[in-house]
């Protein structure tokens, strides 16, 4: 059986506590789509939107130029004094993070509501 590969997206909303929630699904992989994301990171931080939460709960997958970016940008989010929290990681993607080494750097919080939380009541 064959796995057919998702095309990378995501949906960036701003929710009313200022936090800006970015929903990313499929296969996170070095392509245009990705360098959009990353361009999208940081025009939000050049507009004080600053306080991310990256929901990964529908991220089947992500390969090692996706895991730069997301080191990038969480850089990006921090120089302009901002935060960013990844929420809802399946155990495939956890397993990456955990190998790699980066989940010990990036914040990971098991859902979305409690990534959100945490950088509402850091406003």
């Amino acid at each position: 059986m064959r796995r057919v590969k998702m095309p990378f997206e995501f949906e960036p909303t701003e929710l009313e506590s200022g936090v800006m929630l970015l929903t990313l699904s499929g296969t996170m992989t070095m392509g245009n789509q990705l360098q959009r994301f990353e361009w999208s990171v940081e025009e939000l931080t050049k507009k004080s939107r600053n306080r991310i939460v990256l929901d990964m709960s529908a991220l089947t997958y992500l390969d090692s130029s996706a895991i730069g970016v997301l080191m990038g940008c969480n850089g990006v989010v921090r120089n302009s004094g901002g935060q960013m929290r990844l929420a809802g990681l399946t155990d495939r993607v956890r397993g990456i993070f955990k190998v790699v080494g980066i989940d010990s750097v990036l914040t990971l919080d098991p859902t979305r509501e409690d990534a959100i939380s945490s950088l509402a009541a850091s406003a």
